[in-house]
């Protein structure tokens, strides 16, 4: 599961290089010949929707999510394991429902024929990468739970010293 999150995370990262030539592109032609790209705004909020969704279950993997510990630090191992396993328990469902939710949006968008304004661009494919991205980052905190649940170790020492032990599957 680790290698498809970093496959699916340097996908991501391809994708943002090319969203950046595209917009270097559309100014350098709208500064220097007073003709932009088309479509350059809608192409460029098209593919956001890669680079975030995909990136988002590696960085789960890496425990390199932002957090804010405001209540965290001020309690002992036990309530911060509770926090741990509610806050990975309420991530899990809520994934799994964004997914779900993802999937049936894409679903009525290709059934409708729904497409970017501009290009023209079917809109769907968009739709289910994200609910793909969704997916995995939904599975990459279900396994950080199942080991927290499960007292690994490894894992727990190394969180409770401030580490970001990243799950290794």
């Amino acid at each position: 599961m680790q290698r498809l999150n970093k496959l699916m995370h340097y996908l991501a990262g391809v994708t943002l290089l090319g969203m950046l030539a595209l917009t270097v592109a559309d100014i350098t032609g709208r500064t220097a010949f007073n003709n932009p790209v088309p479509g350059t705004v809608e192409v460029t909020s098209l593919i956001l929707v890669i680079v975030v969704f995909l990136g988002l279950a590696h960085s789960e993997d890496m425990g390199d999510h932002i957090t804010v510990d405001l209540i965290y630090a001020q309690v002992g191992k036990r309530s911060k394991m509770i926090l741990d396993v509610f806050s990975d328990l309420l991530g899990v469902v809520v994934l799994g429902l964004m997914a779900f939710q993802l999937y049936h949006f894409g679903l009525r968008q290709r059934e409708t024929g729904a497409e970017s304004p501009v290009l023209e661009w079917p809109v769907w494919p968009f739709v289910y990468v994200a609910a793909f991205g969704a997916v995995l980052y939904a599975v990459s905190t279900a396994m950080r739970l199942t080991l927290r649940s499960m007292g690994d170790k490894t894992f727990m020492e190394s969180e409770m010293m401030g580490e970001s032990p990243g799950v290794e599957i």
